[in-house]
């Protein structure tokens, strides 16, 4: 095998990975961050957006009264953020450029209404803020956001799938019960 097609493998692979790991910290932040929540309520109803790399796995998004939804991998966006490689797409997941110096680089293309995808990138640029070292995300960021839960909960929820207990929301039938912020989400009673 040549050195730069396991080179590309390794790049798809990472953004396969932090692909996935990115659609959990939003789903999560979508419940714990307001700013994020806000973006997901406000998000044009029955709209959705694609995020797609070559060679790898994206997701396809939609945002709601709950937070932010993942749709089918094979459904289609009204917007689709498409990279132009998988070079590209590592390039943004690993910090080493931003959302918006890949967007003036043309290392994506963005086709639909960008109205809708402005959202989802402030909701990144959150996420991200969260994800990343706060040296690393200084680089990126034009200034890094006040964070709302700790940096630990969210790298859970990613960890958990999403499924984290969110510090800021209650179900107001039963009583508050104190519990560790790396609870999983359960159906069933634990002992």
């Amino acid at each position: 095998m040549a050195k730069g097609s396991i080179k590309m493998c390794m790049q798809c692979a990472t953004c396969s990975l932090v692909s996935t790991c990115l659609f959990r910290a939003l789903k999560y932040l979508s419940q714990a961050d307001s700013r994020v929540r806000a973006e997901a309520k406000n998000w044009p109803k029955g709209k959705s957006l694609k995020l797609e790399i070559p060679g790898a796995r994206g997701f396809t998004v939609t945002g709601t009264d709950q937070g932010f939804q993942k749709l089918p991998q094979d459904a289609e966006g009204d917007v689709t953020i498409r990279f132009k490689s998988p070079a590209d797409a590592f390039r943004v997941f690993t910090g080493q450029i931003s959302v918006a110096q890949a967007y003036a680089q043309h290392k994506f293309v963005l086709k639909g209404n960008m109205g809708i995808a402005m959202p989802f990138v402030r909701c990144v640029d959150l996420a991200e803020a969260y994800l990343f070292p706060a040296i690393l995300a200084k680089r990126i960021l034009k200034r890094l956001p006040k964070k709302e839960v700790s940096s630990a909960r969210v790298y859970g929820a990613v960890l958990f799938g999403g499924k984290l207990k969110c510090p800021h929301t209650t179900n107001s039938s039963s009583p508050q019960k104190s519990s560790p912020a790396w609870r999983p989400l359960s159906t069933s009673p634990t002992n």
